[in-house]
């Protein structure tokens, strides 16, 4: 008879070993987007070997940086690589590039954010990889694609590119109707998602078919589909006036965002007419509720400003905490906007079990948001020191003796000798690998 979990928290129904744990990758990344997916999937049990070049990827220089006794760790770096493997490889020797091979050759999984520029020169192009290891998962994550990218195939790419490209950008504005950014990286998130999706349905695709893949991602693509609604209505909607509601109540409802109150911001969501006469009731002004001018979204678009006008003079006299009940009690859809210390103090993620310690290193510990699938790995998390694990890869791992570790130091295949002090973060010089998203 079939057994069933008990949902009784969102991340409860751990995997022990985890479902991913007969997998191992390999990550060739710097930064946001290729490490993000990387690290789903050591958090869902794979095992994960970031090789980093001799000084470290990217993010470990990054302020702010951690420092003690025992080395330094960046904040940058560390949000990213939790349960990973690391191993330092100077691509550009003989002995290095031989050594990644070794370790790809017996991978299922690839995931980089190089440009495919830099992989080429190097003789590890997705296309040569694919073509050397059939079998091979290969997730190429890009600023403007491999592929049909024409002139923007070259182009340098950054999340906040990719928002601006794919409209995010101009959906998000100011109370003075100016596009602003977002504040993170959306773009990065959502083609790191999306390169952890396209991988999983890789792995099913090989499981039929002995195939491996080339999975080309691109930044902007990954971000379109968050403009779903806003493509269609935009196409949909006749009435210019509509079409053009600025800023955040774009397509959404009006009132629709941010609003101030006496003592910091809320945001409210009024998509219907009727959340409309439940939120003039809880301003005290019900007769706005039916009000012809007021009373359909249509008009309230045409008087965007009135409406926000009204809002703001009633939210303006409260506390934020007294509006967001009042606005709770009439059960409109409303939320503090919360700072990063509040969001930590906020008890539903905790009784969601959103958040986990993590190893810094370097003897501390931090806390991060966990992977919200539910199957992460119960295991305590750690981030892993420069070229910590060179010694389990490449002995337990590939089979070579202390011996050929040391012949290979001695020939560069490390770049200069590892020791405890590569832990502390250096600039990567942009000749030894170049990155093609933030």
């Amino acid at each position: 008879m079939a057994t069933h979990e008990e949902p009784t928290g969102g991340r409860s129904q751990q995997v022990s070993g985890g479902v991913l744990s007969d997998l191992k990758v390999v990550e060739l990344t710097h930064l946001i987007a290729g490490p993000y997916c990387g690290m789903l999937l050591a958090d869902e049990g794979a095992e994960v070997i970031k090789v980093e070049p001799p000084a470290g990827e990217q993010s470990r220089a990054r302020e702010p940086i951690r420092r003690n006794a025992q080395g330094a760790v960046s904040g940058y770096y560390a949000s990213l690589n939790r349960r990973k493997k690391s191993v330092v490889l100077d691509l550009k020797s003989g002995a290095g590039s031989d050594i990644f091979h070794k370790i790809v050759g017996g991978a299922d999984i690839l995931v980089t954010n190089m440009r495919a520029q830099a992989l080429g020169r190097l003789g590890i192009h997705p296309e040569m990889l694919r073509e050397r290891y059939p079998s091979l998962i290969i997730a190429a994550i890009s600023g403007f694609g491999l592929y049909n990218s024409g002139e923007d195939a070259n182009r340098a790419g950054l999340a906040m590119v990719a928002e601006a490209l794919s409209g995010a950008t101009g959906l998000t504005r100011d109370p003075a109707d100016q596009p602003v950014w977002c504040g993170f990286a959306l773009g990065d998130i959502a083609a790191a998602t999306t390169a952890h999706a396209a991988i999983l349905l890789a792995l099913r695709h090989r499981d039929r078919t002995g195939e491996g893949r080339l999975i080309d991602i691109a930044l902007p693509e990954s971000t379109l589909p968050y403009m779903t609604v806003a493509i269609s209505r935009v196409q949909f909607s006749g009435d210019e006036d509509v079409a053009h509601a600025g800023g955040s109540n774009n397509f959404h409802g009006v009132p629709y965002g941010v609003f101030p109150a006496k003592d910091g911001f809320f945001n409210i969501g009024v998509n219907r007419d009727e959340l409309w006469r439940r939120l003039c009731k809880a301003m005290g002004r019900p007769e706005l509720g039916t009000d012809p001018d007021f009373a359909t979204y249509v008009e309230r678009a045409r008087r965007k400003a009135k409406v926000h006008e009204i809002v703001e003079t009633w939210s303006g006299q409260l506390s934020r905490d007294e509006v967001v009940e009042r606005i709770t009690a009439a059960d409109v859809p409303v939320a503090p906007v919360l700072a990063m210390p509040e969001v930590f103090e906020l008890e539903h993620f905790h009784a969601r079990g959103m958040y986990i310690d993590v190893d810094d290193g370097i003897g501390g510990v931090f806390t991060q948001a966990t992977d919200p699938t539910g199957f992460a790995v119960p295991d305590r998390a750690r981030v892993p020191r420069l070229g910590e694990h060179r010694d389990d890869i490449l002995g337990a791992g590939l089979g070579l003796t202390s011996a050929e570790i040391e012949d290979l130091d001695r020939s560069g295949a490390f770049g200069p000798p590892i020791s405890s002090a590569t832990a502390t973060p250096v600039p990567v010089g942009a000749e030894q690998q170049s990155t093609a998203t933030d």
